[in-house]
């Protein structure tokens, strides 16, 4: 498989560069189209900042996706990626990684800390929950930074 990713960010219907496939990852994908982040970038193009994640399609060869523009706020939570404030940092259950159901950030938590807590987080801070589809259980991931 591979990407292409346009030369220009305000043009994004081309020139492309092609990226093989070590230089992305699929984060997560729904009919033919796809989550992706580059690890590396190919001469003649900087336009993507480090950690965004594009939105790219599948095209009719089967074989290349076609990054249409940065992933929104909404397409990430919908396909269900973690946006980690540190690293990955996946549970396992019954042998294998767990999946991702959600995350809640502080900013939408009450940011006060409750009446008897000793502590509280003192930066951003961010929840991830997975469960395990076999036997159902469920885990919460906290990180801060």
């Amino acid at each position: 498989m591979q990407a292409l990713i346009p030369e220009i960010k305000e043009h994004l219907g081309g020139p492309f560069r092609t990226v093989g496939e070590k230089g992305f990852t699929v984060l997560a994908s729904r009919e033919n189209t796809y989550i992706i982040e580059f690890h590396s970038l190919p001469e003649g193009v900087a336009w993507p900042e480090e950690f965004v994640n594009m939105y790219s399609q599948k095209q009719h060869d089967g074989e290349s996706l076609k990054v249409i523009r940065e992933a929104t706020d909404e397409e990430i939570k919908r396909f269900r990626i973690p946006v980690w404030v540190q690293d990955d940092d996946v549970p396992e259950c019954c042998g294998k990684p767990m999946f991702f159901v959600g995350q809640i950030d502080d900013d939408t938590l009450c940011a006060e800390r409750p009446k008897h807590a000793k502590m509280w987080w003192h930066d951003a801070a961010s929840f991830y929950v997975f469960t395990c589809p076999k036997c159902l259980s469920c885990e919460a991931v906290g990180q801060q930074y």
